[in-house]
């Protein structure tokens, strides 16, 4: 396990390293676990929009991610459905979008891993843990004044709530990586661990 002085940034590196090693099913199943995870988040900023801030194509996208990854279809060309989900990560007017941009990138990796000659960038991971880092960022904006950012980074990881999203996407990586595919009973129960990476009050 890695020691807490590591900190955030090199626990995020190490996460991306092991999910640069998997098949571009495996890379294609963490992104969609953890998009599908944060879907809601994305339900939340609709409603709170009032309806004028919606993300149709949301479900296709996760549906297709999810056939590739289980194995029941293969790569395609989703260039068209991904330009229509960036319009809509690029749309940041409204108060709630980081959250709906952290979910929508990682769709959207999940489409690139499930896309015929694209790969996306391990890092990308990060943004599957920004939606729990920013709540935890604006609760402990008094700690993070007197001791600094680095020093929240370095022991936020101490946190139970980020200590179990580490940990889920660790195992989640882990799992993915030991077989061809996964299932789709496996896949699901992954997207119901993934859920602790949805912060409960953003």
């Amino acid at each position: 396990m890695t020691e807490p002085a590591h900190g955030l940034d090199i626990e995020v590196q190490e996460l991306a390293e092991a999910l640069g090693s998997l098949t571009s099913r495996g890379k294609a199943a963490i992104f969609g676990i953890c998009g599908r995870a944060l879907a809601p988040l994305l339900e939340q900023v609709e409603q709170r929009s009032g309806g004028r801030w919606t993300v149709p194509d949301l479900a296709l996208a996760l549906d297709l991610i999810e056939a590739f990854a289980t194995g029941s279809a293969e790569a395609a060309d989703h260039s068209e459905l991904r330009a229509r989900l960036d319009l809509a990560v690029s749309d940041d007017e409204h108060p709630w979008s980081t959250y709906a941009q952290d979910a929508l990138i990682c769709v959207d990796a999940g489409l690139a891993a499930a896309s015929v000659g694209d790969r996306p960038k391990g890092m990308l991971i990060h943004f599957a843990l920004e939606p729990l880092m920013a709540v935890m960022q604006d609760r402990d904006a008094d700690l993070i004044r007197i001791y600094g950012n680095r020093y929240w980074r370095r022991e936020i990881i101490k946190d139970p709530a980020m200590a179990t999203a580490l940990g889920i996407l660790r195992r989640s990586i882990a799992k993915v990586s030991q077989a061809a595919s996964v299932d789709s009973r496996e896949f699901g129960e992954l997207v119901s661990e993934a859920a602790v990476l949805r912060p409960a009050d953003p």
